[in-house]
């Protein structure tokens, strides 16, 4: 069980590692993955390079929004990245995009045989799950960039279907703050970085306690507590502040103090 004062005593998140050594070692991961798709898995050079470019989405994505290689993430963060982040943020052809749960599949056997990494089972329910995958893509390119208005409500549905999915599987950090408060849309960096933290420790806190077999209604009530009292919490690290209360703080500070400190 995850003790709440591993709430607020976990001062590295990024897992010690700089994004600069975590592409690096993700660059030599591909190089070796392709020669593995040529060779060993006998693909076209077209395939492979699909593959590659869809694995390396995912290895970036990981490095530069949660200094993490694929070994270390956690369940949200792929499905995030398959469900949101690259139907939203690839430039690659349309039938790269269709390709990507197979890629990364085929990413994972590569992992497994050639590198001796063994992903959880939770990362193959996710890749394996095409239907919806292909379905968020379309319903993605279907909407109307001509028309803000209708961009905009199409966009809020479109990721409200995926919270509803991913809080159903308790992986969605809950949005109050307590007291009629909840995390900003648009946030300031400490606010930014406390959510990013939060998240982190709801997810690592999530998965021991499945670990535990607990049902999700079980999982979610005892998640709750511990991010709320986390929430509440004095910190040292915080100089003695809660989480809340140094982003009232900043909330209060206006646009115009911010300029005249840094004039």
């Amino acid at each position: 069980m995850t003790e709440q004062n591993d709430w607020q005593e976990d001062d590295e998140l990024d897992g010690g590692s700089e994004i600069g050594e975590l592409l690096d070692e993700a660059y030599d991961l591909l190089d070796g993955f392709v020669a593995w798709l040529e060779g060993e898995a006998g693909l076209d050079t077209r395939t492979a390079q699909q593959d590659c470019f869809n694995a390396e989405s995912l290895l970036d994505y990981l490095a530069n929004h949660h200094q993490k290689s694929i070994r270390d993430m956690n369940e949200f963060e792929l499905r995030w990245f398959v469900f949101s982040h690259y139907i939203r943020q690839s430039i690659a052809d349309a039938e790269t995009e269709e390709r990507l749960p197979d890629s990364l599949r085929r990413l994972t056997v590569y992992l497994r045989v050639e590198q001796a990494i063994d992903l959880p089972d939770w990362v193959q329910s996710v890749l394996d799950d095409g239907i919806l995958y292909r379905k968020r893509r379309e319903q993605y390119k279907a909407m109307n960039p001509d028309d803000e208005a209708e961009w905009q409500q199409g966009y809020r549905l479109w990721s409200e279907e995926l919270e509803e999915e991913l809080d159903v599987r308790c992986l969605w950090l809950p949005r109050e703050l307590g007291d009629g408060m909840f995390w900003g849309d648009a946030m300031g960096w400490r606010e930014a970085t406390l959510y990013k933290e939060a998240n982190e420790l709801w997810q690592k806190e999530r998965a021991a306690l499945l670990a535990e077999g607990l049902d999700y209604e079980t999982v979610r009530s005892r998640l709750l507590d511990t991010y709320l009292f986390w929430i509440e919490s004095e910190q040292a690290r915080l100089d003695g502040s809660t989480p809340r209360a140094v982003i009232l703080e900043e909330r209060s500070l206006s646009p115009d103090e911010d300029n005249e400190e840094d004039e």
